[in-house]
């Protein structure tokens, strides 16, 4: 595929002279509806005006003439050389005695060239995500929709000249009729141009953010719109990740079969009362990952500290796993949650040159997924590390327990685990569960057992945790423990 050569010298002069063109088009213009008025006349300044119209048509076409010289037969097929064209012809009229005077309306035409500075509209232009640079079947739709618009536009100048020529011919039409022919024409191309400087970019701008928030999390898509150059910029700095796995999927599959309709239908419902929680508390949603989904909270995208980025995706996990919950969907009814804080994770777009996607990366991005994989081991709804429990400590909506320290797939530490619960939940529980797992920590496992049996007892429906516990001890107490032991509950596969 050809590529297009790079600008360099004359290229970037003649590009940097549409500016002062379209400001001498516009001076030509109204210079000319002054003479169709007779205001040079009247001032007694008609040869001044004369030469002054002279210059300016000079200076279009030495214009014209260093864009053929230089752009050649790329420049002339386009239609940008037919304006430039005929509105260099007013020339002809300074130039041979044979009255031409239909030529001087086509001066307006230097008007388009607003045209050619507002072509590459700016959200699309700078907005490099969606350059396809590399060729494809994206930049041979351009190239179409570009032949289109050429061959459009070629068409109408045409025939605007041949109108206009048509009817001023002969001498036939009075200055103050060509007057008004000339501003309601100039008055059609103002409001053109108007619509294409500032509807279409709108409607353009609205298009690729509603492209956006279904590819980018929505504070990144809006972020792109505002500054297109910061794609491809990365930050650090403190964040909470969650990865969210919907239960029930494997059994859901097993139980539709082939009826792929109806599970779409009530995954997407599930997926939708989970990720509009992480949306309520301003969470960027990163991505699907089958059954799953992975949100986290921090980077220059929002505001917030450390603190309030662990207290709000802790109350969107919350939210979305009551929210689930309440939907009382036939096929998904919970959601195992684990979650981690990083001190300093990176966050941005990521990938290649072919594709890219918005996302963060650190260690506890890791754990926070080794923790969602570690909740049905455990029987624990969510869990947590350390440190967003301490981030939380002060957020009222909160209540933690400790789970105790668990040794998870891929991770040589022993990671100190929570799981947290909404205020309004019944908790008294609690402080009789984290008794029993200082007693299990103690090597205390006879009396751990009857602890944790209480608890289990305690809850409506048992406790997952306690359970876990409960075989824990029961296995220690007959086989007993190595010199090495420590008090770990092993999540790895």
């Amino acid at each position: 595929m050809q590529t297009e050569r790079p600008k360099q010298g004359i290229d970037v002069l003649i590009e940097r002279s549409e500016q002062p063109m379209l400001f001498l088009a516009a001076v030509a213009v109204v210079i000319y509806l002054m003479e169709l008025k007779g205001v040079w006349i009247g001032l007694g300044i008609e040869q001044p005006y004369l030469y002054g119209a002279l210059a300016i048509d000079v200076l279009f076409v030495i214009d014209l003439l260093v864009k053929v010289a230089v752009q050649g037969r790329t420049y002339i097929m386009g239609p940008w050389f037919l304006i430039d064209f005929f509105s260099s012809l007013p020339i002809l009229a300074h130039l041979t005695m044979v009255p031409l005077r239909g030529l001087r309306f086509v001066r307006t035409f230097r008007l388009f060239r607003v045209l050619r500075a507002l072509r590459a509209l700016r959200v699309l232009r700078t907005l490099r995500v969606l350059d396809t640079e590399l060729g494809g079947p994206s930049s041979d739709l351009e190239a179409r929709e570009q032949s289109r618009l050429d061959r459009a536009l070629s068409v109408i100048v045409l025939g605007y000249v041949a109108f206009f020529v048509g009817v001023t011919a002969g001498g036939q039409t009075s200055n103050s009729d060509e007057f008004w022919l000339v501003l309601g024409s100039v008055v059609g191309m103002c409001v053109m141009l108007v619509v294409v400087r500032f509807l279409l970019p709108t409607i353009a701008a609205r298009q690729v953010r509603g492209l956006l928030n279904v590819a980018l999390p929505h504070q990144v898509a809006a972020h792109f719109l505002e500054d297109p150059d910061s794609y491809d910029r990365t930050v650090s700095g403190p964040a909470t990740i969650i990865f969210c796995d919907i239960a029930g999927f494997t059994t859901a599959v097993e139980t539709l079969g082939d009826d792929t309709d109806t599970l779409k239908k009530h995954l997407e419902a599930a997926m939708d009362a989970i990720v509009e929680a992480h949306i309520e508390q301003d969470m960027i949603v990163d991505k699907f990952i089958g059954d799953a989904v992975m949100s986290f909270r921090g980077g220059e995208h929002v505001n917030g500290t450390a603190e309030e980025h662990a207290a709000r995706v802790v109350l969107g996990a919350l939210a979305g796993a009551r929210a689930l919950r309440e939907q009382n969907n036939p096929m998904f009814k919970s959601v195992k949650t684990g979650g981690a804080s990083a001190v300093d994770a990176l966050i941005g777009t990521f990938g290649t040159q072919r594709r890219l996607a918005y996302t963060i990366l650190g260690d506890r991005v890791n754990l926070a997924a080794r923790l969602e994989g570690a909740c049905s081991k455990v029987g624990a709804n969510n869990l947590f590390c350390a440190r967003t429990k301490q981030l939380t400590e002060g957020v009222k909506q909160i209540t933690w327990r400790r789970i105790g320290y668990l040794s998870v797939t891929g991770k040589q530490e022993h990671i100190e685990a929570f799981e947290a619960y909404e205020a309004g939940v019944d908790v008294s529980w609690v402080g009789d569960f984290e008794a029993a797992v200082s007693l299990f920590e103690s090597s205390d496992f006879k009396r751990a057992l009857a602890a944790f049996e209480a608890v289990d007892a305690k809850r409506t429906h048992g406790d997952g945790p306690s359970r876990t516990y409960i075989a824990a001890c029961r296995q220690f107490m007959t086989e007993g423990t190595s010199e090495d032991w420590r008090p770990v509950l092993v999540t790895r596969k």
